[in-house]
């Protein structure tokens, strides 16, 4: 091989190096095979929320983003959890499997939520990123009118940015 064929290939490899980086996130994901999500919202209520209707609000919402992601092709959960916080505490909550019960942890003092931030982290393996949003989103404006509980969405997660960071 000659010294220039030398050079022009780290030349070539200078210039490709980003290719480099997106064919080996592109590798992993397809390997791990996760689609990952993760939304951050507001709950605001002026008369309150009682906290046993938040619950069951919590909890319909996480059976039903699972039973939404499995329909959208996931066959396995890798964890959905989710926190609300407040000021005097906060009920976190995950399932681990579409066929176990939500657990739920309640550490809030409160009898009653005013305000709120209630963020969602989504991990299933079978479908990607986009199809998880789209499992979540379908779920979210149903279940929170059917416990009248309002909200704003403050932050919606779901490209690639972040795992490329963490490869870089």
């Amino acid at each position: 091989m000659s010294q220039d064929h030398g050079k022009d290939h780290d030349d070539d490899h200078d210039d490709h190096e980003d290719d480099h980086e997106d064919l080996h996130l592109e590798m992993h994901r397809a390997i791990d095979e996760l689609g990952k999500y993760a939304i951050d919202m507001e709950v605001i209520s002026e008369k309150g929320i009682p906290k046993d209707t938040m619950k069951k609000f919590i909890e319909g919402l996480m059976v039903n983003v699972t039973k939404s992601c499995m329909a959208k092709g996931a066959d396995l959960v890798g964890h959905i959890k989710s926190i609300l916080l407040c000021d005097d505490g906060n009920i976190m909550s995950s399932v681990i499997d579409d066929s176990a019960k939500v657990r739920i942890k309640d550490s809030l003092d409160s009898d009653s939520v005013y305000n709120g931030k209630f963020t969602m982290h989504v991990i299933v393996h079978g479908i990607w990123d986009d199809k998880v949003r789209e499992a979540v989103l379908d779920v979210l404006p149903g279940e929170f009118r059917k416990w009248d509980v309002p909200y704003r969405i403050i932050a919606d997660y779901y490209e690639t940015e972040k795992s490329a960071a963490h490869h870089g």
